[in-house]
C-alpha cells in the first residue's frame, strides 16, 4: 500500500540518513497512508541505519512500532520491523536494533 514519509528527504546526499533524523521530532507524523498514520516516539542513527520507534495515532490493536530505514544506491529503504501491544515490548527491541541494553521488565514473565 502506498505510504507517505513526510520526513524523507526528496533527494539522496551523502548526509541523508543524518538529514532524515534531523527532521524527526516527537510526535511528529512518521509514516501514513490511507489506514493509518504513525508519530515518531524515539529514533537513533546506528552505523549507515536509522531506526524509529513509533506509536500509532489513534485506536489500533498493536500501538507500537519499530522501523528501520537504509540507503541502498540512492534510494530510501523504509522496513517495518515488528508490530507490539506494549511499549515495553517496542522499546525492547527498539533498543536491540540501536545496541542498547534493556532490562528485564515484568512483562518478560507474564
Amino acid at each position: 500500500m502506498p505510504t507517505e514519509f513526510p520526513a524523507c528527504p526528496d533527494e539522496f546526499t551523502d548526509d541523508a540518513l543524518l538529514l532524515y533524523a534531523s527532521r524527526l521530532s516527537f510526535g511528529s507524523v512518521f509514516a501514513r497512508n490511507q489506514y493509518s498514520t504513525s508519530l515518531v516516539v524515539d529514533h537513533r542513527l546506528k552505523d549507515d541505519d536509522l531506526i524509529v520507534l513509533t506509536r500509532f495515532a489513534g485506536d489500533s490493536i498493536k500501538d507500537w512500532a519499530v522501523a528501520h530505514i537504509s540507503i541502498h544506491d540512492g534510494i530510501f529503504f523504509h522496513r517495518s520491523e515488528f508490530t507490539f501491544y506494549t511499549l515495553p515490548g517496542a522499546l525492547k527491541h527498539f533498543c536491540e536494533l540501536v545496541g542498547e541494553v534493556l532490562t528485564d521488565s515484568i512483562d518478560d514473565y507474564c
